[in-house]
């Protein structure tokens, strides 16, 4: 069967696109750390768009319809690189040249305990009650062959439903002390790769499938992006040079057996879930895995492209008022409510929500629907802008020490994570958003007018360790004993 002009164009912007990805993985990886959630789930999106241009039509279970083929990938490619520009120059390597001269390295005194234990401490008391409260509830997900939002919503207790909220935040501030530890005290803090283990087996208990593995290691590599500036800015013509000359071999053994190991989870997770708990069986289990990952990932996005663009069905007043102000379900993501609306219809969509099923996609469809097809790329481009700010304040305060501006800017920009993730846009008309704002300016100003007199926000070292009596009574002892015949 001969190549067609219109595959080509597909398989070379797909091609293109990885293309640069990789390229930002061998030469920047403080856009490839820092943006290194999203990053991921574009490519992914990108391979699936391109395997629905390419193979279609192909039979979409959650939509009740063949999709495909088309030149989607090309259009949503385009989309993806307005993304990225603004990464390419709020973070390129001469804007970042001198951030490295302000890393602060300064170390607690002997005797005190630092934010970083502090964490360490607080973790692991956390995590023990996560696993006893699983226990004292009576059932673990993964031998009772339970869904995780059924386990979360029915079953779980109150430590679990907070973590499945604020997991990310939690692996992201493990990050950033990991980040600190190295740059202030040069040390591969070994005490938050255990904890992420555990965090990760935790969550395979829990029932989790691919998403929370993914999700939790990749805000925890965002702060290591600064960890990795100085090598950001350095001479070296050679690819991926800044993992081997910050790492040792076995450094780079224990990350890689930490990548395998979240690897091996979920691909373990997602056979359980389809085998066990689905109760899929022989071919099904097969289809059912390359439909997740080939076709769900973009199915609305694809249709929502014949719509606008092949059918020029789009009308921004209706879209405006069901993302903002009549949805469905105003509590939740509105965009991806309004794709399945018009994808799948009434009522099959109130059924899906009240379920808690929500199909995949949004992003950048939504802005198509609601801007048109010319219209939407400054906004496109305005999004990527702000994004690649708050990415550079991010790297900025773990290098700087500031470490509250640091984990409220990553607080800001999780919205627009969750729109490049899932197409959400209702997130700037919640009061509470731009309350998280309000709280980034007031930290940045603080830290700012704090420096000028060598005092942080937020202190490396806490307080003192307090020792038992005995154990200073014993080193007084120890000390006089040994000063006589120092002098002489």
């Amino acid at each position: 069967m001969p190549v067609t002009p219109e595959q080509i164009a597909v398989a070379l912007s797909a091609g293109i696109f990885c293309f640069l990805v990789l390229f930002l993985a061998a030469y920047r990886p403080v856009i490839f750390l820092g943006f290194f959630f999203i990053l991921f789930t574009l490519v992914w999106r990108t391979a699936s768009m391109a395997f629905i241009d390419l193979t279609g039509p192909v039979w979409s279970s959650q939509t009740l319809r063949y999709i495909g083929p088309g030149l989607a990938t090309p259009l949503y490619v385009l989309a993806y690189c307005a993304t990225l520009v603004p990464f390419l120059i709020v973070l390129r390597p001469s804007a970042i040249r001198t951030w490295p001269d302000g890393i602060d390295r300064r170390q607690a005194p002997q005797g005190m305990l630092t934010l970083s234990s502090l964490t360490v401490v607080l973790s692991m008391l956390f995590l023990a009650y996560l696993f006893l409260d699983m226990l004292r509830h009576g059932s673990i997900p993964l031998f009772a062959h339970i869904e995780r939002y059924t386990y979360t919503a029915e079953r779980a207790g109150a430590a679990h439903r907070w973590l499945a909220t604020y997991g990310n935040f939690l692996a992201f501030w493990w990050g950033l002390m990991f980040a600190a530890e190295r740059l202030r005290n040069d040390r591969l803090d070994l005490r938050y790769l255990g904890l992420l283990a555990t965090l990760l087996g935790y969550m395979f208990l829990a029932g989790n499938r691919f998403s929370a593995f993914y999700s939790l290691s990749s805000f925890f590599v965002i702060p290591l992006s600064a960890v990795f500036v100085q090598q950001a800015v350095g001479r070296s013509g050679a690819p991926f040079h800044w993992v081997v000359r910050m790492f040792g071999r076995r450094e780079i053994a224990t990350f890689g057996a930490g990548a395998l190991l979240v690897v091996l989870l979920a691909a373990g997770a997602i056979f359980i879930n389809l085998v066990s708990v689905r109760g899929y069986e022989g071919e099904q289990v097969l289809s059912q895995f390359w439909e997740r990952v080939l076709v769900q990932p973009s199915e609305l996005g694809w249709i929502s492209y014949e719509r606008v663009f092949l059918h020029n069905q789009w009308q921004p007043d209706p879209v405006y008022d069901f993302l903002f102000q009549s949805p469905l379900d105003p509590n939740r993501n509105t965009s991806p409510q309004y794709l399945m609306l018009q994808t799948i219809g009434e009522p099959r969509t109130s059924e899906h929500l009240r379920a808690g099923v929500q199909l995949a996609g949004g992003f950048p469809e939504i802005f198509f629907e609601l801007f048109g097809p010319i219209y939407a790329w400054p906004f496109l481009l305005g999004s990527g802008c702000i994004a690649a700010l708050l990415t550079a304040l991010i790297v900025k305060g773990t290098i700087q020490g500031r470490y509250a501006s640091a984990f409220l800017a990553l607080y800001v920009l999780f919205g627009f994570d969750v729109m490049y993730i899932g197409g959400m846009l209702n997130f700037v008309i919640a009061q509470s958003y731009w309350i998280k704002i309000a709280a980034l300016a007031i930290a940045l100003l603080l830290e700012r007018s704090l420096a000028g007199s060598g005092l942080p926000l937020l202190p490396w070292s806490i307080a003192p360790i307090p020792r038992p009596c005995w154990l200073v009574a014993a080193s007084r002892s120890i000390r006089l004993r040994f000063q006589p015949q120092a002098r002489q």
